[in-house]
């Protein structure tokens, strides 16, 4: 099936249109962007140039897709992208800016929820399976792992970290990496807990879901050192892949890791 364009959108004879795709009123598509089969454009959508879209994405009215990074050491020769890959929702006005650097890519994994006036800055990498609400905004740089659920009015610091599974609540920020499967909230945010209601919507067993609720008591509320307290959890639940995830996520922070505040757990 061709793609139904309409009258009022401006489509750059550069720019890929995927089989099956509509691309509704005053939607303008700059050259070099690829739009996959099956997606939809509401009004007033921009697509800026180098940005790639997968196959049957839902992009709301006002959103603005793959525009220059919000980056004083960006210049206008630079060749980098946006990436989005398949059976996403951007609701209306989402932000999401291409990369910084020289072939660099900022990335948005598949069927991830996107609610209105959410935004992805520069050389972030969003996963898959992630859901941001309404006004949850990402600096530069940001790692969202598969699964995450961000809440509303959130703010993530550049470089920061969300473990896969993890969830944080709304009215938040956060300067350090979440553990996977754990749980912030607050202002500043900080580690509450770990996402039963997510691990549960997602099979885990019991025997699971207490593993790594005991690796979150191990880790902040036994008073161990970090190396003291990878010990214990390799001791107590070393048969959990989940544990290691956790383990691998500590290992690699670069950021650090955000702790409860005091008497939270």
């Amino acid at each position: 099936m061709s793609a139904r364009i309409h009258p009022t959108a401006i489509v750059s004879s550069g720019a890929e249109i995927g089989e099956g795709v509509e691309v509704g009123p005053w939607c303008r598509i700059e050259g070099n962007a690829r739009i996959g089969a099956g997606t939809v454009l509401q009004s007033h959508v921009l697509i800026d140039a180098n940005t790639v879209i997968g196959e049957r994405n839902f992009i709301g009215h006002g959103s603005v897709l793959g525009t220059p990074p919000q980056d004083k050491k960006w210049n206008s020769r630079v060749a980098s992208r946006l990436q989005v890959g398949e059976d996403n929702t951007f609701r209306e006005y989402v932000t999401a800016n291409r990369a910084t650097g020289e072939g660099e890519s900022t990335l948005i994994g598949s069927r991830c929820m996107l609610m209105a006036n959410s935004h992805v800055a520069h050389n972030c990498k969003v996963g898959d399976e992630v859901i941001m609400a309404n006004v949850a905004t990402l600096a530069g740089h940001v790692e969202i792992h598969d699964w995450c659920v961000i809440g509303g009015v959130i703010a993530l610091h550049q470089h920061t970290r969300l473990g896969r599974g993890s969830f944080m609540g709304g009215f938040s920020g956060l300067r350090q990496d979440l553990p996977p499967f754990f749980r912030a909230a607050g202002n500043p945010g900080a580690p509450v807990g770990v996402n039963v209601v997510g691990m549960q919507r997602r099979g885990f067993s019991h025997e699971k879901v207490r593993a790594i609720h005991d690796a979150y008591k191990i880790l902040y509320l036994s008073g161990l050192r970090q190396d003291e307290a990878v010990a214990r959890m390799i001791e107590e639940h070393g048969s959990h892949p989940e544990i290691h995830l956790i383990i691998d996520f500590l290992g690699s922070s670069k950021n650090g890791i955000a702790r409860p505040r005091t008497g939270r757990g």
